[in-house]
């Protein structure tokens, strides 16, 4: 039933969230890369955050905000970190970073989540981590 001033949308489960950490975390350690996943809802609350052995400390909280960032405008960070050039007041909104790592989880279009990856010595290769979470979402 649909009422007045209601409104319904996709969420993540928590099980599909780990699902996609596992895989971007897999996929790194493959790689012989020491990254952490972070895996964000639609509001930007963590999921499933997996910090891989060996990953530094500064991973843990540059994961997460790339996937918030990556929720937040629907697109990769490193799609986003080239917007800077024409807007950079986008790195002042709280919570975000621009830095390619991060890819949005969408249902019909609509993001419902993000996928972050932070600790590999390029921000490309965290992004391709980033990416097989998601990938693994659609098997």
């Amino acid at each position: 039933m649909r009422s007045a001033g209601v409104t319904t949308f996709s969420r993540l489960t928590v099980d599909a969230a780990a699902t996609a950490a596992r895989a971007a975390l897999d996929a790194a350690e493959r790689a012989g890369q020491k990254v952490t996943v972070a895996v964000v809802d639609r509001d930007g609350s963590t999921v499933v955050t997996l910090r891989g052995d060996g990953a530094g400390p500064q991973s843990y909280e540059s994961a997460r905000r790339e996937a918030y960032t990556a929720v937040s405008w629907n697109a990769p960070t490193s799609e986003l970190a080239g917007r800077l050039a024409r807007t950079p007041n986008l790195k002042d909104i709280p919570g975000t970073l621009f830095l390619a790592g991060g890819a949005p989880v969408a249902v019909e279009g609509a993001p419902v989540a993000g996928v972050g990856v932070a600790g590999a010595p390029s921000g490309d290769l965290d992004e391709r981590f980033a990416a097989a979470g998601v990938a693994a979402l659609s098997r």
